[in-house]
């Protein structure tokens, strides 16, 4: 699988594509003070598992530390960092002076997230702490930074702080990658005398091997002082990313990776160089001293793919590609041989071709992916590469948006070679969004927005409580040339214009038809509208539903500007439209 496939609680998922236990997303940034304790407050829970007697174990992004606790925090913070060294490992074996050390920054952020039930306002502005590493210093003290994308992501404004200093100055971000957690953010001044973090080059650039000793640097708990803790790389495959839902490389490591770590790097033992930064942990009674690092590769991979000589404005990420098909796992012997294949063949098949696609127009259901890139697949998905058995998402992921990449296959029988051309994937329903604000339109007080999980979370991170049939086109909805988004009536903002539709009797739908013409998207959706308004019809008929069985929701056109400005000062939104259709909306 060449993207990840969200599956049902109980529902089979291909092999080494999804994990052995259903990962459940904690952001460590929700540590808040109270009296006597810290606790952790759960943003985002991932499902329960179906299975009794089975431990869920839950991941969180080892993200921002609320600045609200830190006067909590902080005295335990400085016990915590007097006890560190003596107790994880002996300083000598450092690759480098710590008391000197100024690579490794902190890095406060104030952040503003948006509302996405209610998505003309946002939330209120809130601050947090992460850390980062110093990888380039310019003459005039100006640098580069990099860090975790869960650190600076939904910014506002960003300072930089050095260990052990009261001075902190103004940051921007240049670079933002969210599918794997990875953020470049740049200074003008404040890194006179810092010795950039070194970056592998190369054939440096490697996985690290299991076994191998790593440290990892930072802020956690919102302290001021450099904390470093020393584990072992315990683990390296593709596995699920909190913070973008997303699956790519990443490495398991021992070592404690805690609230404010995130953004930190990852330091070779035995070269000091950066081999990884710390993105996420593990929350659960059952896993212990287990945390996360985006790998070299991945990082070395980014950092190509932005432009190293402009860091004046902010450039676009180099978005990871993906093939954009779904694969069944040939590890049936009768189905190998129904589908012709040789004794020395080994591979996956494919059964659904995603609309807009990679492989739209190339590959088609029924053909055998025996290599990709060069690579050979095993019949699990799994292929060697960077020197590690990895799923096949690894190797696609290691190039860029429009590089062409050869696919040698079996179709009916017959081996071919197929170049392919690499594009990011559009999913029906978008997950991992930040730095973005919600679209959205109101129309006759009826409030319509595209489906997304940010949405579905409202009624919870683990999607429990969420309605059921947005919950099965998140998981199962398949896109194609009339279903792009899906379009939900999200609200129904009482008037007289909609009298009779109610939000128990119509809210919560997603739109099929506009005046019998079928809703691909949201954009399509206004374009019906206005056309409509334009046209002079007397009357908009929608097709909504929430599976099977359609209802009908009708509005009185010539009702509908009055009404949304009634609506407007009635319920005090200040706009009936998000910014993305002030072009096509203006007819209302």
């Amino acid at each position: 699988l060449s993207q990840p496939v969200h599956r049902h609680p109980g529902k089979h998922s291909s092999g080494p594509f999804v994990p052995s236990q259903r990962l459940q997303t904690m952001s460590a940034c929700a540590i808040r003070a109270c009296p006597g304790a810290v606790v952790l407050r759960r943003v985002a829970p991932g499902r329960r598992d179906s299975k009794a007697g089975h431990a869920v174990v839950k991941p969180f992004r080892a993200k921002r530390a609320t600045l609200r606790r830190a006067v909590v925090a902080e005295e335990a913070a400085d016990d915590e960092a007097e006890i560190t060294l003596s107790e994880s490992f002996d300083d000598d074996d450092l690759p480098f002076d710590l008391d000197e050390y100024k690579a490794v920054v902190k890095l406060l952020v104030t952040f503003l997230e948006p509302d996405w039930v209610n998505p003309w306002q946002t939330k209120t502005a809130q601050r947090s702490t992460g850390s980062g590493a110093v990888i380039r210093r310019d003459a005039d003290g100006g640098g580069l930074i990099l860090t975790a994308a869960h650190v600076i992501a939904n910014s506002t404004y960003i300072q930089v702080q050095l260990a052990n200093s009261p001075e902190k100055v103004p940051a921007r971000v240049v670079s933002v990658l969210h599918e794997v957690d990875l953020a470049l953010v740049a200074v003008d001044e404040g890194l006179d005398g810092v010795d950039p973090v070194p970056l592998p080059q190369g054939k440096a650039v490697r996985l690290p091997k299991l076994r191998e000793k790593v440290y990892v640097l930072g802020f956690p708990v919102g302290g001021n002082d450099l904390s470093i803790t020393e584990g072992v790389v315990s683990r390296v495959e593709v596995q699920s990313y909190s913070h973008s839902h997303a699956r790519a490389l990443a490495v398991t490591v021992d070592a404690a990776i805690n609230s404010g770590n995130s953004g930190g790097p990852v330091l070779s033992q035995s070269t000091g160089g950066l081999v990884g930064v710390a993105f996420q942990g593990y929350a659960g009674s059952s896993v212990e001293n287990q945390g996360h690092m985006v790998p070299a590769p991945v990082i070395d991979r980014f950092l190509r793919g932005i432009d190293d000589d402009d860091d004046a404005e902010e450039q676009p990420p180099p978005n990871l590609p993906s093939l954009g098909v779904h694969l069944q796992l040939l590890q049936s012997p009768s189905l190998r041989k129904y589908l012709k294949m040789k004794d020395t063949d080994t591979g996956v098949m494919v059964t659904h071709v995603e609309h807009g696609s990679s492989a739209e127009g190339s590959l088609i259901p029924g053909d055998v992916l025996l290599e990709v890139d060069g690579v050979k697949l095993a019949n699990d998905g799994s292929a060697v590469f960077l020197g590690q058995r990895l799923a096949m998402v690894a190797i696609l992921q290691a190039r860029y948006v429009g590089d062409v990449v050869p696919i040698r296959l079996l179709r009916e029988g017959v081996e071919m070679t197929i170049n392919v051309t690499l594009k990011t994937l559009h999913q029906l329903v978008p997950r991992g969004q930040y730095d973005v604000r919600p679209p959205f339109v109101i129309v006759g007080g009826l409030l319509f927005q595209p489906l997304s999980l940010e949405y579905l979370q409202s009624w919870g991170g683990d999607l429990k409580d969420a309605p059921t049939h947005l919950v099965e086109q998140y998981y199962d909805g398949i896109s194609g040339p009339d279903k792009k988004e899906v379009v939900v009536l999200s609200q129904v903002l009482s008037d007289e214009a909609n009298i009779g539709f109610t939000f128990d009797s119509v809210g919560l739908d997603y739109v099929k038809t506009v005046n019998g013409a079928p809703v691909a998207d949201m954009h399509r959706f206004v374009a019906a509208i206005k056309k409509s308004i334009k046209a002079g019809d007397e009357f908009i008929k929608l097709e909504v539903t929430r599976g099977n069985v359609p209802n009908i929701v009708v509005l009185e056109t010539s009702k509908l500007k009055q009404a949304d400005e009634t609506i407007r000062d009635r319920y005090q939104i200040p706009l009936r439209h998000s910014s993305h259709f002030e072009d096509v909306h203006d007819s209302l």
